[in-house]
């Protein structure tokens, strides 16, 4: 939840303001997001399909492609294979377009549990719900071939792999899935990679409940790395396992081999908590990611998104890692302030408030000011031993007219960056100079509001990775 910045009160407002539309010479970025292993079938069947996916379908909705593993074959058919029966109806494919799903892959060991047309029914169900069908075809070449979506100005190629074996691979002439072997997964990665600006391959791959990659697994996603990927999606183990990258020159390769579950009646330990994956994209590939906790066990719920641990960058009103190395933008020289009524610790200029003018953000101290507000804090919390309380303010170039000051901050600021639509800020103690974190403050119009703070040391600056110029924080992948 965003929590108000400002302390205490407000001095000046803004008028709203848009935000900078992107360049037209380049795309701007867009966000995917990818789920664990979704079963509609035994338990989660009995759950109220209006609330399934209620908890979970904002999130999947505010990207804007979504994808997932389906784990459970939709038909009519008997189960044949296996001790779990995870089959259900074919209707229940509108349940997956309802909950916000773009597209699925169908390359897993239960494809083919209820007999040799599973397949086909499952991927017809699928495809007549409005959700594209992955990993799976009438034959090999239909079941390998890249799936090219356009996502905004973005050409993104989807592959569905099964590493396991254990479904049924697609024949020359007959229905089936893309079973892991090598040659054909090299070339479809090659043939993607020509067509596209992004290649997404999912894997279904793993021990089962382990939480830690399996060393084959990560063999695969080296490889697909290699060929082209840059980003691995896996599942089959049930449980989450961390998210990591492979550098390889330019790009970079974000690598998911188990986001758990996203909906399934399993018991064991981890099965009932899944990941999201998000990933920013675009023309170049990878440039940032998040990784969100949800509950598995039906209904699904998301519950919140995980703070990077290196450099990171405010984007969608949250905190993203930023996967390769950021140019940040050199800002404008701040004007003298040496008639400004307060001690200055930091002044960036920049577009702070998104009006298309530039401003001047200040970080300074003053006297201590007692208000109605500052009488229900204690003064310790408020005033340090000079006597002076920390405040933050928003004005116009030129004449320094306050255009938006906070009240007295409870977290004090070092260090500012003036972004478009927003400031990153190094934050102190109120005694002395130690950082203890960063920050981002967007403006919503008539103020800022704060992301999570991130802990310990980090350079803030604005650099263009979502098209715009955005609050970044540098120099934490290092400490």
């Amino acid at each position: 939840m965003r929590v108000l910045l400002l302390a205490l009160a407000l001095v000046a407002f803004s008028a709203p303001a848009a935000w900078a539309r992107p360049s037209a010479a380049e795309p701007r970025p867009v966000r995917l997001i990818f789920g664990g292993d979704v079963m509609l079938g035994r338990g989660v069947a009995r759950a109220d399909p209006s609330q399934l996916f209620a908890g979970i379908r904002g999130t999947l909705a505010a990207a804007d492609y979504a994808v997932a593993n389906l784990e459970s074959p939709l038909t009519t058919r008997k189960h044949l294979h296996g001790p779990y029966a995870l089959e259900a109806p074919p209707s229940s494919a509108r349940l997956l377009r309802e909950a916000g799903l773009d597209a699925v892959g169908l390359a897993n060991n239960h494809a083919g549990d209820a007999g040799p047309g599973t397949v086909p029914d499952t991927a017809r169900a699928v495809s007549a719900a409005g959700v594209l069908v992955l990993g799976a075809g009438p034959n090999a070449a239909a079941a390998y071939a890249p799936r090219v979506v356009r996502v905004g100005g973005i050409r993104i190629a989807l592959l569905d792999i099964d590493a396991t074996r254990a479904g049924p691979p697609a024949g020359a002439h007959s229905w089936g899935i893309a079973s892991w072997n090598e040659a054909l997964a090299r070339g479809a990665v090659l043939q993607a990679r020509r067509e596209a600006d992004v290649v997404v391959v999912g894997l279904h791959s793993g021990t089962e409940y382990l939480t830690t990659t399996d060393p084959y697994t990560w063999q695969l996603a080296q490889q697909l790395a290699r060929w082209g990927a840059d980003i691995v999606w896996a599942a089959h183990p049930h449980v989450v396992q961390p998210v990591r990258t492979i550098h390889n020159g330019s790009r970079t390769t974000v690598v998911a081999t188990s986001l758990g579950n996203l909906v399934f009646d399993q018991h064991q330990t981890g099965t009932r908590q899944g990941a999201l994956l998000e990933v920013l994209a675009g023309k170049g590939g990878v440039r940032a990611y998040r990784v969100g906790a949800a509950t598995a066990y039906p209904p699904v719920r998301f519950l919140h998104w995980q703070l990077p641990r290196g450099d990171a960058v405010a984007v969608a009103r949250g905190w993203w890692q930023i996967v390769r190395p950021v140019q940040p933008v050199v800002p404008q020289r701040a004007p003298s302030l040496s008639r400004f009524p307060g001690t200055v610790l930091a002044a960036s200029v920049g577009d702070a408030e998104a009006s298309g003018t530039r401003q001047l953000v200040v970080a300074f101290r003053r006297p201590y000011r007692p208000t109605n507000i500052s009488a229900y804090v204690p003064r310790s919390a408020l005033v340090d031993r000079h006597g002076l309380t920390a405040h933050v303010g928003v004005y116009r170039l030129g004449d320094l007219a306050p255009l938006w000051v906070a009240g007295t901050l409870l977290r004090p600021v070092s260090a500012v960056a003036a972004c478009r639509g927003a400031v990153a800020v190094t934050y102190t103690e109120l005694n002395s100079p130690r950082v203890v974190g960063t920050g981002a403050w967007l403006w919503s119009g008539f103020g800022f509001s704060s992301l999570p703070m991130l802990p310990g040391l980090g350079t803030p600056a604005c650099a263009n990775v979502d098209g715009v110029l955005d609050p970044v924080v540098l120099g934490r992948s290092k400490r």
